[in-house]
C-alpha cells in the first residue's frame, strides 16, 4: 500500500461537545472563543459519529467522508461552522447499517450534489432487529436502502474485501475477531437474510486506514464492533506494518453489560500495542475514556465534534504530531 503524506481527519459528529478544551499540538479544537464569538454559530453534538478525512499526496488531496451521524442536522450545520463545504467530497464510506452511522447520508449526499461514490458492505441492507424480554425495535435500519442511496446521489460500491481507495487509504473489508475476550454475544440481535431469521454477525461493519509517510498507520474504528485491539492486528496483517500509531473512534464499550473487566483487558491490549495516539470516542463510555487517560497519559486524546487532527511526517528533529 502507498503512503499519503498529510492526514487530516475533522470529527463532524461525536457524542461531546466542550468548550472548555485547549488546542494542543496536532489538535485544534472548538474552543471557548468560537462558542463565544461565533462567526457561523457554534457545533452541535449528536450520539453518532462522522469523520471528514482529507489526505494529501504529490499536492493532490482526496477528501473522504467516513459515516454520517445519526440524523442530517448535527452534519450539515457543523459542516457549515467549520466552514467545510462538503461538495469537495471525492468518496463516501460507510462502517457498518446502524442508524447512528448512516443516518445523515442523505442529508450530507444532497449537499454534496453529484453522484459519488459510496463504499458499503452488502450485509449493511440485510434487515436487523433487537429482539430482548426488555426491549423490541423491528427494522431499525429501514432507512438505508440501495435504491435511495442511489436516488440521492450514491454511486454504490458494495465490497466485502479491503479496498483501497486513495494513496495510502484503504478501507479493512471484514474484520475477523482475533482476540477473545472481544467477542460479542449478539444477546437479541436479528438480521434477515436469504429469507431467514438469523443472529446478526455484523459482518459489514469496516474501518479506514491510513498509512501516513514517516509516521505509520492511523486507524479510525467508528464503533468498535470487531473489537479495537482485532482491528488494530487486522490493520498490521492488512499493511505488513509492525505497529500503529494511532486509533480514533467508538470502542464499544460504553454500553450496559460490558464488564469493567473487559474494559480494562482493552486497555491493557492497546499499552501492550504501543500506540501513540488513542481517543476513544462516540460508544467507547466514560469508564474507558477514563482507563485510556490513566494508562496512557501521553497517547490519550479526548476529541468532541468540530475537532481537528493532522498528522503529518515530522521535520528533521521534530517529534511526529499526534
Amino acid at each position: 500500500m502507498q503512503t499519503c503524506e498529510r492526514l487530516s481527519i475533522t470529527v463532524l459528529v461525536d457524542n461531546y461537545i466542550d468548550m472548555l478544551m485547549q488546542n494542543t499540538p496536532g489538535i485544534r479544537r472548538q474552543g471557548m472563543a468560537e462558542h463565544f464569538l461565533p462567526r457561523r454559530g457554534t457545533p452541535l453534538a449528536e450520539n453518532g459519529i462522522s469523520f471528514l478525512i482529507r489526505a494529501t499526496t504529490a499536492g493532490r488531496t482526496t477528501t473522504i467522508l467516513f459515516d454520517a451521524g445519526m440524523s442530517g442536522i448535527p452534519i450539515i450545520h457543523n459542516a457549515a461552522v467549520l466552514g467545510i463545504d462538503l461538495a469537495e467530497v471525492d468518496q463516501v464510506v460507510l462502517s457498518h447499517g446502524h442508524p447512528d452511522h448512516f443516518g445523515g447520508i442523505y442529508a450530507a449526499l444532497g449537499v454534496i450534489g453529484r453522484k459519488v461514490p459510496l463504499i458499503v458492505h452488502p450485509s449493511a441492507f440485510h434487515p436487523r432487529s433487537i429482539r430482548r424480554p426488555d426491549l423490541m425495535i423491528q427494522y431499525f435500519n429501514r432507512d438505508l436502502t440501495e435504491a435511495e442511496l442511489i436516488a440521492a446521489g450514491a454511486g454504490i460500491v458494495a465490497v466485502r474485501e479491503p479496498l483501497e481507495i486513495a494513496p495510502g487509504i484503504t478501507t479493512s473489508g471484514e474484520i475477523p475477531i482475533t482476540v477473545d475476550f472481544e467477542r460479542e454475544v449478539p444477546t437479541g440481535r436479528m438480521s434477515i437474510r436469504d429469507g431467514h431469521v438469523h443472529p446478526d454477525p455484523i459482518d459489514d461493519y469496516l474501518t479506514v486506514i491510513v498509512d501516513v509517510d514517516g509516521v505509520g498507520l492511523v486507524v479510525l474504528d467508528p464503533c468498535g464492533h470487531s473489537g479495537v485491539l482485532s482491528s488494530l492486528d487486522h490493520a498490521m496483517r492488512l499493511t505488513g506494518a509492525d505497529r500503529v500509531h494511532g486509533v480514533l473512534g467508538g470502542f464499544h464499550l460504553g454500553h450496559a453489560g460490558i464488564t469493567q473487566e473487559k474494559i480494562e483487558r482493552t486497555v491493557e491490549g492497546l499499552v501492550a500495542r504501543d500506540l501513540s495516539l488513542v481517543s476513544p470516542m462516540h460508544c467507547s463510555g466514560f469508564r474507558a475514556q477514563r482507563a485510556v487517560a490513566e494508562a496512557m497519559p501521553e497517547a490519550f486524546a479526548l476529541m468532541t465534534a468540530g475537532a481537528e487532527l493532522t498528522i503529518e511526517k515530522p521535520r528533521d528533529h521534530e517529534p511526529a504530531k499526534k
